[in-house]
Parts: structure tokens; C-alpha cells; sequence
């Protein structure tokens, strides 16, 4: 009988996909965590969303106590790159969260005015004949001696300034300075009086109010420059209202604050919007960052804020009990002094912080949203929990 004959064949083992499905979490993983990184990156750096944790980390298990300052109910305060400024008859101050005294400016103002924009401190006194420009480190970057007395002026986001002083042989005259004090611009007005001026970031465009008759009444106009030609202004009617202040608001966009509204307008002279407080009368304003805050003292009692953009658009509003004794506007934070209470809002009117008001006067806002409060000679920094 014949034997089989049995043919072995070697089984070959399956391949496995463990390794390739490994490779492709690890690839998804990672782009997952480069996402989270961007946003957290987005959140921190480019938002205010993480502010309070921000604060968190910068100011936790750390105690800041009042400090003295210089005079500055007898003279003049301001927040510059986050740094309190102080102006008065003492000189210039410059301080720390802390309090520490960093810059010290030994030339005395009897009653100055200080304004800021970009790390820079512009300081004048309404009615002299001086003005200077400091850094935040206390150094002077520049300082004019005007031939007439100063009626307004404007320090811009890169340091240039516009000025606005009474004439010799003319009604007003307005100039633009570089960041460094170079003369850009002048303009005379022959006919009419001017009491506003403004400047925009880039300083290729500056403004003026001016105050005149039209008809036999009283009216007040934009005037509209471009500080790199001769040309004749741009004109647009503000109505029959004096105009308090004026200001860019971005590149192209001016604010007119005026006693009955406040109107908003471009650069070459398109009205945009005009807004008017139906139920009370205008009380404080502040402008910053593309934006103006406006408290209102209603007439039913209490008051209403409102936060508009550059082209005029209600960003927020709310009304609260307590008339607004000070009012602050920095970055993406407004502060609101009541008698009774500090209260930080951010652009979207949601309450940040809240506390009771230490017999302070004023309280100045910064872009972490924190803020400075100051009594008579003294100051505390608060911060929101």
C-alpha cells in the first residue's frame, strides 16, 4: 500500500495595524495640543478673557499697601504704560504698582494738564505757554515755549503732538509736532476762534473745532486737515452746540463731544453717527483705545454709561443708583467711581470688580484691570478677585 504524501506549508503570521493606528493618535494628539496652544496663546496675548487669571498669577500672595504721592489733588493724574503720573507744583512722579517712586521731575506746574497715549506723558498748563513730553521713565523727549496761551492740546499714539494756541495777528493758530518736536504742520485761523484740536494716531490727520455765527446764531464746525499739505480744511457743521473736546478715535475717525450729543465723523468730513441722551444731561466722558465712555446723570435720578466705538456704535449700556464722581477708560477696562463704590467693567458692560469706596476721589484704570485709587496725597492699587 502506497503512504501519502503530506505537503507542509508554513502559516505566514498576520501583520498588525497596531503600530500605524499608534502613529496616527500620536499625529492627531499633537495637532490637537498645537490647537490648544494657539487658542491659549489667542486667550492670553490677543483676548481680556484670561485677565482674571492673569491677575491671578501676577498679583497672588502679593500685599500693596497705600503710598503717598505728589500732590495730585492740587495738580494732575494719569496712567502710562500701566505706571501712575502725577503733575503738580512739586514736579513730575512716575510710580510703580507698588508705589515705588521710579521717575521724579523736579519742574514745577501750577495747574497742569497731563494726557497720555502710548507710553507717552504730555503735560501743559491751559492758559501758559509751556509744554513737554516725558516717557514713562521720566525723560523729556521734548518741550516747547508757545508764542501765545495754550487753548487745547493732543499728544498722539507714536508721540507726536498738535497744539492749539491763541494768535498774533489772527484768531488761533494750530501746529503738529513729531515724536520728536519737529514743526509739521501750521495752520492760522484768520476769522473764526478755535477752542479743540485733536490729532490722529498716525498724525496724518488733525482737527479743530471752530466756534463762530451762522445766521445770527451761535455754531461750532469741524475743521479738517491733512498735516502733509496747505490745502484748505475739510468743514463739516457740528449744529447750533459748543463742542467741549474732540478726539480720533482710530486713523480716520473723529469724536466731537459736544452739550446736547456726541457726533462721530471720518476724516474727510462724512458725518457717521450722532448719538443724544434722551433722558439726562452729559457728566463725564473719556476717550481711549478706539473707544469714548460717556456717564449721564438722569433725570429721574441715578445715572447710565455707555460705551461707543469709533464709528458711534452702542457697544454697551447700563444704568446704575449712584451719580459717577470718576470716570476711567484704559484698553478693555472702564473704571466707575460712585460715591458709595468702585465698580470695573469690562467693553461688554460685565461687572469684573467691586468694592467699596475708601474715601477716594478718583480711580484710574489700567489695561489688566486693576486700577489706581487716590485720595487728597495718597494712592492704592485695586485689584479685582
Amino acid at each position: 500500500m502506497s503512504a501519502e504524501t503530506e505537503t507542509i506549508t508554513e502559516a505566514k503570521p498576520e501583520e498588525t495595524t497596531e503600530p500605524k493606528k499608534s502613529r496616527r493618535w500620536l499625529l492627531f494628539s499633537a495637532i490637537a495640543l498645537a490647537i490648544v496652544l494657539l487658542l491659549v496663546w489667542y486667550l492670553w496675548s490677543q483676548t481680556s478673557s484670561l485677565d482674571g487669571l492673569k491677575r491671578f498669577v501676577r498679583y497672588s500672595g502679593k500685599h500693596y499697601e497705600s503710598f503717598s504721592v505728589r500732590a495730585p489733588d492740587a495738580g494732575a493724574c494719569a496712567v502710562a504704560g500701566d505706571r501712575l503720573c502725577t503733575a503738580s507744583q512739586e514736579g513730575i512722579s512716575i510710580y510703580q504698582a507698588d508705589g515705588k517712586l521710579l521717575a521724579q521731575v523736579d519742574t514745577p506746574w501750577s495747574d497742569p494738564t497731563l494726557k497720555t497715549s502710548g507710553g507717552r506723558l504730555l503735560c501743559y498748563e491751559i492758559g501758559g505757554y509751556r509744554l513737554s513730553v516725558y516717557d514713562t521713565s521720566g525723560k523729556e523727549v521734548f518741550s516747547l515755549r508757545t508764542d501765545g496761551r495754550i487753548y487745547d492740546a493732543e499728544i498722539a499714539e507714536h508721540g507726536a503732538v498738535s497744539v492749539l494756541t491763541e494768535g498774533e495777528g489772527c484768531r488761533a493758530v494750530l501746529e503738529t509736532y513729531s515724536k520728536s518736536g519737529d514743526l509739521l504742520f501750521r495752520h492760522e485761523s484768520k476769522s473764526r476762534y478755535l477752542n479743540a484740536c485733536a490729532l490722529s494716531p498716525d498724525a496724518d490727520f488733525a482737527a479743530a473745532c471752530a466756534i463762530g455765527q451762522e445766521d445770527i446764531r451761535f455754531a461750532s464746525a469741524a475743521l479738517l486737515f491733512e498735516t502733509d499739505r496747505t490745502d484748505a480744511p475739510t468743514e463739516l457743521s457740528l449744529d447750533a452746540q459748543m463742542i467741549y473736546d474732540m478726539a480720533f478715535l482710530d486713523d480716520e475717525s473723529v469724536c466731537a463731544v459736544g452739550e446736547s450729543s456726541l457726533q462721530f465723523f471720518t476724516a474727510d468730513g462724512k458725518l457717521l453717527r450722532e448719538y443724544a441722551a434722551q433722558t439726562g444731561s452729559l457728566s463725564a466722558y473719556r476717550f481711549a483705545d478706539g473707544l469714548i465712555a460717556a456717564a449721564y446723570d438722569l433725570y429721574a435720578g441715578g445715572s447710565a454709561l455707555v460705551l461707543l466705538d469709533a464709528q458711534g456704535k452702542e457697544l454697551s449700556y447700563l444704568e446704575l443708583d449712584d451719580a459717577v464722581l470718576h470716570l476711567s477708560l484704559c484698553g478693555d477696562y472702564l473704571s466707575v467711581l460712585t460715591e458709595r463704590e468702585l465698580l470695573i467693567y469690562d467693553r461688554s458692560a460685565h461687572l469684573c470688580g467691586r468694592t467699596e469706596n475708601a474715601g477716594w476721589k478718583s480711580a484710574l484704570a489700567r489695561s489688566d484691570g486693576t486700577a489706581f485709587c487716590l485720595t487728597g496725597h495718597s494712592a492704592a492699587l485695586y485689584i479685582p478677585g
